[in-house]
């Protein structure tokens, strides 16, 4: 007995170990299915002749710093009553499988939180192992879950970029269970018609959440007729802050270079919201809005509509947003004048927000996590891969289904 050794389980009770061997960095390990019969698949009698032996590699979870490989002698049996010769299964490894499943099970986990290709280089195995490992994984996690989870009753639609401007995919999320539904191609209407159509109850929906995109409204309207439409908030204050921000890129290309410099450097100091000002953020915004009495009276408009967005209810909400826009085509710059358009095509879907206080921020930061996810990748040409990414985001627990280590 050797007095600087101890004995470590291999975990997989299906196996015996016939005997191992200890090289720098790796540990080979010879191992043969215990069960000692099998069953012929042409004629279903059972039989225990071997009719040969064939060594195979399976590659093993790490033991510390060592790798394990498996010397698997998978067993040829010949049916006394046939004559049929068979190969037993694999139920470690799966058919034509070179590495085991707790293994796989094992790339996919780290893979969850690692790019491929730094999963690959850690395990010295392809970077093609650990990607269909991932991908067998969560296609397993997802349907386990259910092809239909249930109908949600407010819902989100957002589009984001997979390059900067082109390739638009579009997100679904349920806004009650905070998660990514489906993650869809394209920001056409046909792209999110084809997942709201399987919806279980598309009556259940009470309302949707949405930026001003029409292909939206008109697939929202045809598959969930019930559902309110509401105007994300960020959006149409955003698109209000832009007109406010024209307003003062017209007054600055019209100034001396002094005075250009001194607007473009405070132009984040407009966008901000008056209550988020500091007393010497205020005191030099007052001296800016002294200069410039068009921008102090776009300034203020801004401020008005998000002031706007407090009022109580749907009525007072209606009767002030009526006095907003006389006041904007009235006294305001020519700038704001764009904006009439806007409010009196989605006037309904915007008010609806009084009814429904839902905004898409929490679409937003699933945005900003998918592109931590884009980035991280340097990037995706596979789309149902980004996919699967987008909606594994959703969960917190492990994607292991047994233990990865071996048992001490």
């Amino acid at each position: 007995m050797q007095e600087d050794s101890i004995t470590i389980g291999l975990g997989l009770p299906t196996l015996r170990v016939l005997g191992q061997k200890e090289l720098p960095g790796l540990l080979v390990v010879t191992v043969v299915y215990r069960r000692e019969e099998r069953v012929c698949p042409r004629c279903s009698h059972v039989t225990a002749k071997v009719h040969q032996y064939h060594p195979q590699w399976k590659q093993d979870c790490s033991l510390g710093p060592r790798r394990v490989l498996l010397r698997l002698l998978k067993r040829r049996f010949r049916c006394a009553h046939c004559g049929k010769v068979f190969s037993e299964p694999d139920e470690v490894c799966g058919w034509r499988r070179r590495s085991t499943r707790r293994f796989r099970a094992q790339l996919a986990e780290e893979a969850r939180w690692q790019t491929v290709k730094r999963v690959a280089e850690k395990e010295e195995v392809s970077q093609g192992l650990v990607q269909r490992a991932y991908n067998q994984a969560a296609q397993g996690l997802l349907e386990a879950q259910g092809a239909s989870p249930g109908t949600p009753r407010w819902m989100a639609l957002d589009e984001f970029s997979v390059r900067k401007g082109h390739r638009y995919q579009t997100a679904i999320c349920d806004l009650e269970q905070r998660k990514v539904l489906e993650v869809v191609e394209g920001h056409k209407a046909q792209s999110a018609q084809a997942y709201l159509e399987k919806l279980a109850d598309p009556d259940r929906v009470e309302a949707v959440v949405m930026d001003m995109h029409e292909p939206y409204r008109q697939v929202v309207e045809l598959c969930c007729p019930r559902a309110k439409i509401v105007v994300d908030k960020y959006h149409l204050v955003r698109k209000v802050n832009q007109v406010m921000d024209r307003v003062r890129i017209r007054l600055q290309r019209g100034e001396s270079r002094g005075r250009k410099s001194l607007l473009y450097r405070k132009r984040y100091l407009l966008l901000k919201g008056a209550e988020k000002l500091s007393e010497e953020e205020t005191r030099a915004l007052g001296e800016l809005l002294a200069i410039y009495p068009e921008l102090a009276q776009a300034w203020r408009l801004k401020e008005a509509f998000r002031a706007w967005y407090r009022l109580p209810d749907r009525k007072s909400a209606a009767k002030e947003l009526f006095l907003w826009e006389k006041r904007a085509m009235r006294e305001g710059p020519l700038e704001f004048r764009g904006l009439w358009f806007v409010l009196s095509n989605w006037r309904e879907e915007i008010l609806n927000y009084f009814d429904h206080r839902l905004t898409n921020g929490f679409l937003e930061g699933k945005n900003n996590r998918i592109k931590v996810i884009m980035r991280t990748a340097y990037g995706y040409r596979n789309m149902d891969n980004l996919r699967l990414r987008i909606l594994m985001s959703n969960r917190t627990s492990t994607m292991a289904t047994g233990p990865y280590y071996h048992t001490i």
